[in-house]
């Protein structure tokens, strides 16, 4: 008989009321948002729940990131349920329909929702996991099968897959859903082609304009469930008064993660970074605006330390090796034929990847680091030289303002109140069923989008509603996303074009510690009746570079 495989990696095969059982809080929430009649919870809702938790037993969501714990997709998936049902309760489905058909369509809308948050992530166990199964004597069965249906075995052990693609999960749970939703509920789905398509969409991670606003709801729950999760204090480490995650600590999770996810690639001519032996080189700037924006995704919007900070807190946590008593190095990356001098961060391979196995390969060449030159950090200095490619910045414009440029003590800042939503009074075609307006309008609307603030992404001005550009797209699509989004928003022609009949208008910042930084973006004449708010004074620290001649810009169109 072979030795049993039980470890502390090891998690035994446990009935769904079990597994549940943790989460009862979380489930009464989510009746009372559902808000149906007992027979329908048990036939529509209580099965798939079970069914679900069954399936996904004590899975993590991820290896290093969010939910990483024992049972943390499960209990994400949960969470993004409930939260995606909260949000669907202030919104109207479908969109611009007539009160009968709001009330007939209701609760399919809602069903929908709640299905496709629960399973939005389910497609983990078959791309991203190798889980390993077990008889009850300890003889292995060997590797589960998500695709046949739930884990035939009394024990099991879990893995994450190396070399694993990130994008692929998302496309998955259309082929896993016959495991979790009854069919009843599927047949009630399918009867509604809007409901269905929107549906299909958003559980295959497709195009967001035929997922509309369920995809919107999907998306926006379980951004909120990742960042409250990668905040929230579940590790050793000591914990702020906020209870949340000390910055050093979030800092090393969210560097490892782009790593892994390729959003920041390495070992090839213009990356933005390189291994040789034990250490990671990584381009400064670039890895540090990377760690902003991420930052930024987890904390919705929060003022956030700027580079130099950043970099104080890498080097106090021991991520980076320290060069003399700073954290930047500059050095030559040699690469074959290719060389490049840039400013650097130095990181210990160890430091962010405990496991052996799970760090990135190293790559021929060397770094050879100029010692006792190291520079004080300079956006632009060395690491934006032309050999380099760097998605993360659009070299059409300047670095965008950094918190802390302008003196915040006499900034305008923003009053704002909820006016009635237009789609609320009016019915017919509105240009905030655009998943980025939408995202604006809400965004401002709940608090999680500053205006006129030192560091806002939204500014009034005297010629309209000012846009930062790229930023504000960044902070919507991700690095990956923001050109996209930036030229699926100008498609629309709803922005003013300058007198020169470009897209993107310069403003000068005036105040106290500068008068000559600026910020750039997309400019809305109609900003206020455009979103459906309430919008504040024009920031006084705002004034064209260029004085605008309404008369000009008006001829050249927007």
């Amino acid at each position: 008989m072979a030795a049993s495989p039980r470890s502390p990696s090891t998690f035994a095969v446990l009935d769904p009321e079990a597994l549940l059982a943790p989460h009862t809080h979380r489930l009464i929430q989510i009746r009372q948002q559902v808000g149906i009649p007992a027979a329908h919870w048990t036939t529509l809702y209580e099965r798939l729940l079970l069914d679900f938790a069954a399936f996904v037993q004590m899975l993590p969501a991820s290896e290093a990131h969010h939910h990483r714990e024992a049972g943390g997709l499960l209990l994400h998936c949960l969470d993004t349920t409930l939260r995606a049902l909260t949000i669907r309760r202030g919104v109207l489905l479908p969109a611009g329909a007539g009160t009968e058909q709001l009330a007939e369509k209701q609760d399919v809308w809602t069903y929908a929702t709640a299905t496709a948050a629960l399973l939005h992530d389910l497609g983990k166990p078959v791309v991203d996991q190798t889980v390993t199964l077990f008889e009850a004597d300890g003889q292995p069965i060997g590797r589960w099968n998500p695709l046949a249906g739930p884990m035939p075995a009394a024990t099991y052990t879990v893995e994450f897959v190396r070399g694993r693609r990130y994008r692929l999960h998302p496309r998955l749970p259309p082929m896993l859903v016959q495991f979790i939703v009854p069919p009843v509920g599927l047949e009630w789905i399918s009867r509604d082609l809007d409901v269905f398509e929107a549906w299909l969409a958003t559980i295959s991670g497709g195009d967001s304009e035929l997922a509309g606003e369920l995809g919107r709801i999907v998306r926006q729950a379980d951004s909120a469930s990742v960042s409250r999760n990668l905040a929230s204090s579940v590790s050793a480490a000591p914990a702020t008064r906020q209870g949340l995650r000390p910055l050093g600590e979030r800092l090393g999770i969210a560097l490892r993660h782009l790593i892994d996810t390729q959003s920041l690639p390495l070992n090839r001519p213009g990356a933005a970074g390189w291994v040789f032996d034990e250490d990671l080189w990584l381009v400064s700037k670039r890895g540090l605006d990377a760690l902003r924006e991420a930052l930024a995704r987890e904390s919705g919007g929060a003022s956030l330390p700027r580079n130099e900070r950043l970099m104080d807190e890498l080097q106090q946590s021991g991520i980076v090796v320290p060069n003399s008593d700073r954290a930047i190095w500059t050095a030559t990356i040699e690469l074959g034929d290719w060389r490049q001098r840039l400013t650097m961060l130095r990181i210990p391979l160890a430091r962010l990847w405990t496991d052996p196995a799970s760090r990135p390969p190293a790559v021929e060449g060397r770094a050879i680091p100029e010692m006792g030159i190291a520079p004080e950090f300079e956006p632009g200095v060395l690491a934006e030289m032309p050999v380099q490619v760097a998605p993360t910045t659009d070299k059409r414009w300047p670095p965008l303002l950094e918190s802390g440029e302008v003196d915040g003590s006499d900034q305008a800042t923003a009053s704002v109140h909820a006016d009635p939503d237009p789609r609320d009074i009016a019915g017919g075609p509105d240009p905030l069923d655009d998943d980025f307006l939408r995202w604006i309008s809400d965004g401002v609307r709940g608090g999680r989008l500053k205006v006129n603030t030192v560091d806002a992404r939204v500014h009034v001005t005297q010629e309209g509603l000012l846009l930062v550009s790229p930023g504000i797209f960044r902070d919507f699509a991700g690095v990956d996303g923001w050109a996209a989004a930036q030229k699926k928003l100008q498609k629309l022609k709803l922005h003013l074009k300058t007198p020169e009949g470009t897209n993107i208008w310069t403003y000068r910042v005036s105040g106290e510690r500068k008068s000559s930084a600026q910020l750039k973006g997309l400019l809305f004449p109609d900003g206020a009746d455009l979103f459906g708010l309430t919008l504040p004074e024009p920031n006084p620290h705002l004034a064209l570079a260029k004085p605008l001649n309404h008369t000009e810009a008006a001829a050249d169109g927007s």
